[in-house]
C-alpha cells in the first residue's frame, strides 16, 4: 500500500512538473524581455542593470528577484504570471 501511495505521489509530482514546463513553453520570454527588461538590461552588457550574461544563474535567485524585485529593480510579481516568471528564468539562464 505505501509503495502505491508513493508511486501515485511520484507520478503526480512529475505531471506537475511537466504541464508547467509545457506552460513556460508557450511564452515567448524574448516578447517579454522587450517589454519589461530590454530598458534596464542587455543581453550582454551592463546597462542599468547587470547584462543577461553577466547575472547569478542560480534560478532561485533568478526567481526572488523577477518575483519580489531587488534594489532598483520593481518587482514583478503583479505584472508577469508565474509561468512567465519561469520563462524569464530559463530565458536568463540560456543567456
Amino acid at each position: 500500500m505505501k509503495k502505491i501511495i508513493v508511486t501515485l505521489m511520484a507520478l503526480s509530482f512529475v505531471g506537475l512538473s511537466s504541464s508547467a514546463a509545457m506552460a513556460s513553453d508557450n511564452i515567448d520570454a524574448s516578447k517579454i524581455f522587450s517589454k519589461k527588461c530590454k530598458m534596464c538590461h542587455s543581453l550582454d552588457r551592463k546597462k542599468v542593470g547587470p547584462g543577461f550574461k553577466n547575472m547569478n544563474k542560480d534560478p532561485q535567485v533568478l526567481l526572488e528577484t523577477i518575483t519580489n524585485g531587488r534594489k532598483m529593480m520593481p518587482k514583478f510579481k503583479k505584472k508577469l504570471s508565474s509561468d512567465e516568471i519561469n520563462a524569464m528564468v530559463s530565458f536568463i539562464q540560456a543567456q
